[in-house]
């Protein structure tokens, strides 16, 4: 399981997002939240009231979600963000999955040890091209 996450300038365009990435089947879930956020941009220290969506996919549908996400973004640079999950509670993992990835099932999570996964795994040498530029543009 993969946690992605997006702000985005108000709740019509959050829910937008979030339920072409549940029809789609990019996501199993989305969930928003009212955030506040405190960020630079083009020089200036910046406030704004944004909507935080928390998608919930599948390894394997990461990469579409993000496409899909960064395709209809209304901001110029928007923050999309993976977040790697080291445990998932097992029905909703199987629940998710069933959702994301038709015909999956716990066999097939425990088989690439998504349910087992007990803490964060060795880290890995990080790539500076996976480094995103300013958070966002209005």
């Amino acid at each position: 399981m993969r946690l992605v996450l997006s702000t985005f300038p108000d709740g019509k365009s959050a829910a937008e997002a979030s339920l072409e990435a549940v029809e789609s089947g990019n996501a199993a879930c989305a969930t928003a939240l009212p955030a506040r956020s405190i960020y630079r941009w083009k020089g200036k220290v910046e406030e704004a009231q944004e909507v935080l969506v928390l998608f919930k996919t599948s390894t394997k549908k990461v990469g579409a979600l993000f496409r899909a996400l960064a395709k209809g973004h209304p901001y110029e640079v928007p923050e999309i963000v993976e977040l790697e999950t080291f445990r998932v509670h097992e029905p909703y993992l199987i629940w998710l999955l069933e959702n994301v990835d038709r015909g999956s099932s716990l066999e097939v999570a425990r088989a690439a040890g998504a349910a087992e996964v007990q803490g964060p795994p060795a880290r890995a040498k990080r790539s500076s091209a996976r480094v995103r530029g300013p958070k966002r543009g209005r």
